[in-house]
């Protein structure tokens, strides 16, 4: 058995794509996953499963999410320890947000093998990629304008790749629970 936190992109935005997180456990229960937590409203889903092919997980999931809320999402799978390798790295101790900078890490749907050289600034200089792998992103948001920059869209542009971003207070309590 592997333990698996699906991040599930854009639901309960801006009234958008609602699920309550009661009714997301209970529909990956009632699909035969074992464990599952959830934590915040914005889709982030632990869970146990025997089934070990990530594209057969996301799959599952996506067509699961689609026949019990009535919308298509796009699920980003990771392991547990995927999760915990990230934050234990040394670059991750240092993403401290504060008034003028604030910190996330973006989850590629598939491998984006292209290499990018870091420190990556964005036209406008609000999103600044400083880490990067095949599947996950660090990036820095800074203030433009008197608003942050959110890398999402920006590394979509990038990579031609859809992806999900969270900050570094979500990953460190997902390991937790």
């Amino acid at each position: 058995m592997e333990r698996y936190i699906a991040f599930l992109r854009g639901i309960n935005v801006s009234g958008q794509k609602i699920i309550k997180m009661q009714a997301l456990r209970k529909v990956f229960s009632d699909a035969g996953f074992e464990d599952v937590v959830t934590y915040i409203q914005s889709g982030n889903v632990l869970f146990t499963s025997y089934v070990r092919d990530s594209e057969q997980l996301i799959f599952q999931i996506e067509n699961l999410i689609e026949k019990s809320f009535g919308f298509r999402t796009d699920v980003f799978l990771r392991k547990l320890t995927d999760i915990e390798t990230i934050v234990n790295t040394p670059l991750f101790g240092q993403l401290k947000s504060d008034s003028g900078n604030k910190y996330y890490i973006t989850f590629l749907k598939k491998e984006f093998t292209n290499g990018i050289e870091v420190p990556l600034l964005s036209k406008n200089k609000d999103v600044e990629i400083i880490f990067h792998n095949n599947n996950n992103l660090i990036s820095i948001s800074h203030s433009y304008k008197g608003n942050y920059g959110f890398p999402n869209s920006f590394i979509e542009k990038l990579t031609g790749i859809p992806a999900t971003t969270r900050n570094p207070n979500t990953l460190e309590k997902i390991l937790t629970l």
